[in-house]
């Protein structure tokens, strides 16, 4: 099947796409109680067989798998144990654990089309010149979308290894290179543009004119940022390496799945039952043409709910509410309930580089101690403080404006609780330190 055919499954009919769906569904369920012990196991323990599982409906008898059985171990929720041809981790951050995702060569090519249709649905073409940023290694997206975008035809120039942003503003600005199209990270958009803007020159007069940012929650204000910055239309993809991926199209409020690949449930998170189109919940897959590591009824630990399936751009497919948090990573401060991307959202309100928000604990009482790159202004400080009572809730104990932050983390993680233990408290205790 070519891109061009395969793209137009976004297109089917409702109708198509449930009968579709059931056929495919049937035979993975068929697929993962004969060859995995997980599936095989979690449907004995619920007196089920295969034939048991006939319509959309009918998967919700099984119970849900999650990130801890994979980590558990990684081998039980293979299908295809003698075809496996790599792995790839993800990271070990949530505290769960580092998870394999082993891969055929099945698994493979139908990453690769997901990602092409991403790709397209971000508004990138074969004409296109993709600056790719993501990782190429253990953390599969650079490799993945390398490929999706050589199956959609653009020339890629792999460029996740080069260490500052003066090595990528090279990069860009390099005349034999011109790249049209950034993949990866937003703030890596921010940081590059303050760069090359304290350097004296202007960001929107790069060859960038879309990018397509993933691996991240992306609030509002951080994405107006990066479109004024650099005068690009910039599109928020999302995906998990056990599942696939999905991405924004041109109205940019919602990803648009995959369903011919993959079902979407939404359930509440305590009683893990199924909720209303256009509630929020826990988000819930099964994938539907893996032959590696399976997911069957996967609980992502992604809030978001299911908009609808009528847009503008003519897709079909569920459209998702962008994420904005993941129910593991949310934490009670000063008694309000609070994700990252609140926190993240009121600080990029205001003009800014990269910050740190640390969230500690001192004689009983909770201390949230921010931490800004920027240039120290009591009129900034003072539209931070509104900006966290308005959205968090709550104020920051102490402001400090640095010249420099540590890389915490792979992604550069911005919140940090060290209330509880973690592998990347460590850093923040010797930055703390050192100034």
């Amino acid at each position: 099947m070519d891109l061009k055919e395969f793209d137009q499954l976004a297109y089917m009919k409702p109708a198509e796409i449930i009968q579709l769906q059931e056929k495919r569904l049937r035979k993975i369920i068929k697929f993962a109680y004969s060859n995995s012990e997980l599936y095989h196991d979690k449907m004995k323990s619920a007196n089920l067989k295969p034939d048991d599982i006939k319509t959309i409906e009918d998967l919700q008898k099984i119970p849900f798998s999650s990130k801890i059985d994979i980590v558990r171990d990684p081998t039980a929720a293979v299908g295809d144990k003698e075809n496996l041809f790599k792995l790839h981790t993800t990271s070990g951050t949530s505290g769960k654990g580092e998870t394999i995702v082993y891969f055929t060569y099945n698994d493979w090519e139908h990453y690769e089309l997901q990602n092409a249709r991403c790709l397209i649905s971000a508004g990138f073409t074969k004409d296109d010149i993709v600056y790719n940023s993501t990782p190429y290694g253990m953390f599969f997206a650079g490799l993945v979308l390398h490929d999706g975008a050589r199956r959609l035809g653009a020339f890629t120039i792999p460029a996740s290894t080069l260490k500052t942003a003066q090595a990528h503003l090279n990069y860009i600005n390099n005349p034999f290179f011109k790249p049209t199209a950034f993949v990866g990270l937003a703030q890596y958009l921010l940081r590059w543009g303050h760069t090359w803007i304290k350097k004296g020159g202007d960001p929107t007069k790069s060859p960038l004119k879309k990018a397509y940012v993933l691996g991240e929650p992306v609030p509002p204000p951080l994405r107006e940022k990066i479109e004024t910055m650099w005068g690009l239309d910039c599109r928020i993809g999302y995906g998990l390496s056990e599942v696939g991926a999905s991405a924004e199209c041109d109205e940019k409020n919602g990803y648009h799945w995959c369903e011919d690949e993959v079902i979407v449930e939404v359930v509440d998170p305590k009683t893990g039952e199924p909720v209303n189109e256009g509630e929020k919940g826990e988000l819930v897959y099964t994938t539907l043409t893996k032959t590696g590591t399976l997911a069957i009824r996967y609980r992502s630990g992604d809030e978001s709910a299911i908009l609808g399936r009528d847009c503008s751009c003519g897709r079909t497919h569920a459209k998702l509410r962008l994420i904005e948090t993941r129910i593991d990573d949310l934490m009670k401060v000063k008694g309000t309930l609070v994700s990252p991307y609140t926190i993240e959202d009121a600080v990029y309100t205001q003009d800014i580089e990269t910050f740190l928000c640390v969230i500690d604990r001192v004689q009983d009482s909770d201390v949230i101690r921010l931490y800004i790159k920027a240039t120290e202004s009591k009129a900034l400080q003072n539209q931070l403080i509104t900006e966290f009572q308005t959205r968090a809730k709550f104020s920051p104990t102490i402001i400090k404006f640095v010249n420099d932050l540590p890389q915490i983390g792979r992604k550069g993680i911005r919140v940090v609780d060290l209330r509880k233990e973690g592998p990347l408290n460590k850093i923040v205790y010797d930055f703390e330190d050192s100034i």
